[in-house]
């Protein structure tokens, strides 16, 4: 029997919640929801056990591109070894994500690295990989785990403790609590036993990487479900002295998943979500006529992600695994 690919509205709802405020008690969502906390919890079992939905732990990525190396890298492959490349990369730990590409790639990654040193070292020697271009993030405007689904009314919103704007870089002390929460909503007895601490010693740095922004946490979950099954990423180039004016126009569209600033002539990475393969189009137009001094160079359909944020996709779009994300990992 094939995998559902579909949400119902309290499946959107909860999976929206859980976007906003990633850790919140199931009496905290049932609150929201008006469903009991038991049903809610069996909901989210489904959804997680089926490969819909998870929620992820990974370095502030705002902090780790200004602080440490984060990095967009196209990959050129040999025609018969691409899937054997895209097999080999998506063990990588410090490759978080690895998309399939339709035009000017064959491959395209993000990647996390403590320096350039280590950074250089990742894909070289992967048997079938042709060639690299890497584009290195100067600043990230805004990311995956800021996309929301949109399927909670304001009052719903309003009765949750989203989490912390704070940004700052995680330590390498606190790698060992990272590839603990790889399933950011372990419980804190989990997470102790994973790192071989107290359960108040867990619970004190969970609380303390949360409120100062060094973890994100991210509700992921099938893209085909969430009725924007397209994915696509523009590059462009904008003025230096305008790039932060139309970041911050570009972030609050519905569409935009990631804006960042990167190196090279063309300055501006954008990944989208999109309806339809048409919209590519519209999206183009409608940034033409907003920002006119932004000009698309480049643009590319996701023909298939394989993995994101360190969730391993099947085709159909299921989470099947995780690698946590580890950008200390060779």
């Amino acid at each position: 029997m094939p995998e559902s690919t579909t949400l119902d509205e309290v499946d959107r709802a909860l999976v929206n919640v859980l976007q906003v405020a990633p850790r919140a008690s199931w009496t905290e969502v049932g609150a929201a929801l008006a469903i009991n906390p038991a049903t809610v919890a069996r909901r989210w079992t489904r959804l997680h056990d089926s490969g819909l939905a998870r929620v992820t732990a990974y370095p502030n990525l705002a902090a780790w591109a200004r602080h440490r190396c984060m990095a967009f890298v196209d990959v050129d492959c040999d025609p018969a070894g691409r899937d054997g490349v895209v097999a080999r990369l998506v063990r990588v730990p410090r490759i978080v994500s690895v998309t399939i590409a339709s035009s000017g790639r064959d491959l395209y990654l993000t990647v996390l690295a403590p320096d350039l040193a280590e950074l250089s070292t990742t894909v070289l020697g992967v048997t079938g990989v042709r060639g690299t271009r890497t584009h290195l993030v100067t600043r990230l405007f805004t990311e995956g785990a800021t996309w929301r689904l949109d399927a909670l009314d304001s009052e719903q919103r309003a009765a949750l403790h989203p989490r912390s704007k704070a940004a700052a870089v995680l330590p390498d002390a606190d790698r060992d609590l990272l590839l603990a929460m790889s399933d950011g909503r372990r419980s804190v007895a989990e997470v102790a036993e994973r790192t071989g601490t107290s359960t108040s010693t867990a619970r004190r740095r969970m609380v303390r990487a949360l409120r100062d922004g060094t973890l994100s946490l991210r509700c992921e979950t099938t893209q085909r479900a969430t009725g924007w099954p397209v994915a696509a990423s523009f590059w462009a180039r904008v003025p230096p002295h305008e790039l932060r004016d139309v970041a911050a126009g570009l972030v609050g569209l519905p569409e935009i998943r990631m804006c960042a600033a990167v190196t090279g002539v063309d300055n501006l990475v954008i990944s989208l979500w999109l309806r339809s393969l048409a919209d590519s189009q519209r999206f183009e137009e409608q940034l033409s006529t907003r920002f006119p001094t932004l000009a698309v160079t480049d643009r590319t359909i996701a023909l298939r992600a394989t993995k994101r944020m360190g969730c391993l996709l099947a085709p159909s779009g299921h989470i099947r695994e995780v690698v946590p994300a580890d950008p200390w990992s060779g």
